[in-house]
């Protein structure tokens, strides 16, 4: 009997012990569980995952120039990828991908005791589930834990979407390396062809990529490339995926993929302008994985222009000139991107149509790789004479006429509050004596642009500038008529093109419009020209500004361009800055050039020199529209002038112009200095004048 209850007892124990050790592995068990699944994204989450999308930017004839993206990938369809690369796929990848629940059980059993045998990882078990899965949310690493979330992610994937819909996914999600995601990316990428294009052989080569597309790179290991696309398609015909004459074609077919240049991206300023402006707008998440589509303004032909011929003119600079630090010496430093200030010779470039906004062409330096900093954009430069667009335009809007006579005589200011002088002078250290305001213009005479904004009030000027388009703050001081004051080249061209518009300010556009990946507008750009200057004001200075080029300071202009063009140079007195502004009818583009610390170019480097010829040839490049000139309005009228009097020309007047006044402003008084033939010209003589002559104020 006792023997009965200790055996009783030990089964009652045994019972027990049992009972609590099914309840501790369920307990760690689902304990693992919950720590597994705890971090899983939910059913809903795998519904609306949509994986990243490189954004493409167009330039404005629609044409693919620039891709933002994490993983670089277009997405495709299922119908539109061939059988022989779907079904390969699942040849290689998962046989039974249409008939298990996510996982395939006696694979992952294999691969576990193959693995053992070897002692390290050589097969993985995976269905092409499970892979989507890994691609879709987990990470590469090969642990324990990360498997039993793949298998977890597995069966919550094949529960949500279709069998074709899982392979779509996955087809769409593979890296085929270079940055290539996805069947339709890898197709473009390697073959140049649409996804439904794809040949037999072609088909088996991107199968045969993602197991190590760096090892199986066609470019890299060619040879070993084509072993591997050999093995596949041996698989694929093992599995009766081709007959035999399409199989003996295929294996001996060479292995032909498109060649791979370097990137040589132009308008790398002009994208990062793109790029800073989407980011901060939108977010990075939109930027770099939402597939969106950017139209921009940028027009590839110009854009490539200006930097081959902006690029030349200053490597013939620094030859003739032999300048020490040259842009030539630097390529290869490999400077941080931080960078902003270069030993060598910078540039800046913007080329907009006025008539829209849109900017075609921007250069912010001559190496984006070695400086980001944007010199177009962001770095604000003395204009120098190019200021004095908006000294004159003032003028003229303020009772002013183009034959109005200004001296060009020294002139002496009183700095008041201090105990100091300030006393221009002329870049030739001559003087000219009483000349019209359109002399004044052609040949930059600092002294005449002193006198006028001393006469309208440097406050007018400051505000005239701001209401044509620059932005950058400006002290309403005398010197500023002299560009003392720093602004932005792209302000300038805008500025400047409102005038070149009829006074119509058309705000400067970088893109047209942008769509979400399925083409729905998120953002269109059609600026309202906004009414800042009459047009026959702006006519005036038109004219003016092209006497500028013909024969002005921007002569050397005509040795490339013959079609109409107006503008101004600009020069700062330590010829640190040479600038020139100007515009056809169609565009208004600015040039600047100088080094980032502000040192010196060279002696005598003006805006006439060597900013203005590299306008000149750009123009000539770009802009060949015969016949084409600058539209006149109504209400004005023109009159033949005597430019050293500025009255009505007699027929004795040696050097007679075309004038053009708003109508009712024109003299009515005829020249009294050339009454007859041979009359006596004094004009010369200012030449010469005494320095003792000054005028104090």
């Amino acid at each position: 009997m006792r023997k009965i209850n200790k055996r009783s007892k030990r089964r009652h124990r045994i019972r027990w012990a049992i009972i609590l050790m099914i309840a501790l592995l369920l307990g760690l068990g689902l304990g693992c569980y919950i720590s597994i699944v705890s971090d899983l994204p939910p059913a809903e989450s795998i519904s609306f995952f949509i994986p990243p999308v490189a954004t493409k930017v167009y330039d404005d004839n629609n044409t693919l120039i620039n891709e933002f993206f994490i993983e670089r990938r277009e997405l495709t369809n299922l119908e539109n990828v061939p059988q022989y690369l779907k079904g390969g796929f699942i040849c290689v990848e998962d046989k039974l991908f249409y008939k298990h629940w996510g996982v395939d059980m006696l694979a992952l059993i294999r691969s576990l005791i193959t693995n053992i045998l070897h002692m390290k990882v050589v097969q993985g078990g995976s269905t092409i589930t499970m892979q989507l899965a890994r691609n879709m949310f987990l990470s590469m690493e090969q642990t324990m834990v990360r498997k039993l979330k793949e298998i977890t992610l597995a069966i919550r994937i094949e529960r949500i979407y279709t069998k074709n819909e899982i392979l779509e996914k996955y087809l769409n999600q593979i890296n085929f390396g270079q940055g290539r995601y996805g069947v339709a990316t890898a197709a473009k990428y390697y073959f140049n062809k649409d996804i439904s294009g794809l040949t037999l052989s072609e088909c088996a080569l991107l199968i045969a990529l993602p197991r190590s597309p760096e090892k199986y790179s066609p470019y890299k290991h060619p040879e070993i490339a084509k072993h591997r696309r050999n093995f596949i398609l041996k698989k694929m015909f093992a599995n009766n995926l081709m007959d035999s004459i399409e199989y003996e074609e295929a294996i001996n077919e060479s292995l032909i993929v498109v060649e791979q240049k370097g990137e040589n991206r132009i308008g790398e300023y002009y994208l990062e302008e793109i790029r800073k402006y989407l980011e901060l707008k939108y977010g990075p998440e939109f930027l770099y994985r939402s597939g969106a589509n950017i139209y921009t303004a940028l027009n590839t032909s110009i854009q490539k222009a200006a930097e081959e011929i902006l690029e030349k003119h200053l490597v013939n600079i620094e030859k003739e000139y032999k300048f020490k630090n040259v842009k030539s010496k630097y390529d290869s430093l490999g400077l941080s991107d931080t960078v902003t200030l270069s030993p060598y010779l910078q540039d800046a470039l913007v080329v907009m149509d006025y008539h829209t906004g849109e900017v075609k062409a921007l250069i912010g330096g001559r190496d984006f790789s070695l400086s980001k900093f944007n010199r177009a954009t962001q770095a604000r430069r003395q204009a120098g004479s190019a200021f004095k667009i908006f000294v004159f335009t003032a003028a003229l809007d303020n009772g002013f006429t183009p034959n109005d006579i200004v001296l060009d005589l020294p002139i002496v200011i009183e700095v008041p509050g201090m105990d100091s002088i300030y006393r221009p002078s002329n870049y030739d250290r001559k003087f000219l004596g009483p000349i019209t305001l359109r002399k004044a213009l052609k040949h930059s005479r600092n002294l005449v642009a002193i006198r006028l904004i001393r006469n309208i009030g440097p406050e007018l000027v400051v505000q005239y500038a701001h209401n044509l388009g620059v932005q950058s703050p400006l002290l309403a001081v005398v010197s500023l008529a002299l560009g003392a004051c720093e602004v932005k080249l792209i302000e300038m061209v805008s500025a400047v093109g409102t005038i070149a518009n009829l006074g119509e300010k058309v705000q400067p556009v970088f893109i047209k419009k942008i769509t979400d990946k399925d083409g729905t507008i998120i953002e269109i750009n059609h600026p309202i020209p906004e009414k800042k200057l009459s047009a026959q004001i702006s006519y005036i200075m038109i004219n003016m500004m092209s006497a500028v080029v013909n024969g002005g300071t921007a002569y050397r202009i005509r040795k490339y361009y013959k079609g109409p063009a107006a503008g101004k140079t600009g020069t700062t007195n330590n010829y640190s800055d040479a600038t020139f502004i100007g515009f056809t009818p169609n565009y208004v583009a600015g040039v600047w050039i100088g080094y980032d610390n502000n040192d010196r170019i060279f002696r005598g480097a003006t805006g006439g020199h060597i900013a203005a010829p590299i306008w000149g040839e750009l123009m000539a490049k770009i802009d060949s529209l015969p016949g084409s000139n600058f539209v006149k309005p109504t209400g004005l009228v023109e009159r033949k002038i005597c430019p050293e009097t500025g009255l009505l020309a007699t027929p004795f007047c040696p050097h007679a112009t075309d004038e053009v006044f708003l109508n009712g402003t024109e003299p009515t008084d005829t020249c009294d200095l050339h009454s007859f033939e041979g009359g006596i010209d004094y004009q010369d003589d200012f030449e010469k004048i005494d320095e003792s002559i000054i005028e104090k104020y």
